[in-house]
């Protein structure tokens, strides 16, 4: 992972764009028209075409132009970081932010030098004394209320969260939940539907 103007992305690839985002270049958003979605693991979808996940299927089906924050095992401190960073680098407010965290309390790591980043590796015993200590003290549940009050305070539009079973949300305020199953088209359905039906109420 690296940074590319303010925010946090993955190496380029044939899987991620300049920014080391699975999406369009952001120089090529419409801006005017746009979903904006950040999370983990599930929002990317690596295991399909991306005209198979469901950032681009809810696009697709709601006739708007989307961005793709996720970061793969990023969990709340990729999320945090992206959606906060996104409001200084583009100054128009999308229709709507779609959150998913499969790994809340996942965490990024980084060299001594701070030129490496990547996330957490699970298998590491340090991490796991860690992982069982900051579930124990409180440690995790402080850093989801603290991320949710700042997220509830810096997005400028309405905000749903994809919640699956037996995982932990990230946000509890401001937030219309969504509980899915993890597919990608399933989740892209229910996702259309609530989001379709919240844009016919605020019409005049």
């Amino acid at each position: 992972m690296q940074f590319y103007d303010e925010l946090l992305g993955h190496d380029p690839s044939d899987l991620y764009n300049s920014s080391g985002h699975r999406c369009k270049e952001l120089s090529d958003l419409n801006l005017h028209n746009y979903i904006l979605f950040a999370g983990d693991n599930v929002a990317l979808g690596l295991d399909k075409p991306i005209e198979e996940t469901y950032p681009y299927l809810v696009s697709q089906a709601l006739k708007t132009d989307y961005y793709n924050l996720a970061i793969f095992n990023g969990g709340l401190d990729a999320l945090k970081y992206n959606l906060i960073s996104w409001n200084n680098v583009v100054a128009a407010k999308p229709k709507a932010i779609v959150i998913s965290s499969e790994f809340a309390n996942s965490f990024i790591v980084a060299d001594s030098s701070y030129v490496t980043w990547k996330a957490c590796d699970y298998n590491d015993s340090k991490v796991k004394d860690l992982f069982d200590a900051g579930n124990t003290n409180g440690f995790f549940d402080t850093r989801r209320v603290l991320a949710n009050k700042v997220l509830v305070k810096i997005t400028n539009a309405p905000v749903y969260q994809i919640v699956f079973k037996d995982k932990v949300p990230v946000m509890t305020d401001n937030v219309t939940n969504i509980n899915c199953e993890n597919n990608h088209l399933s989740i892209a359905t229910q996702v259309t539907d609530v989001i379709r039906k919240q844009l016919v109420k605020v019409r005049p």
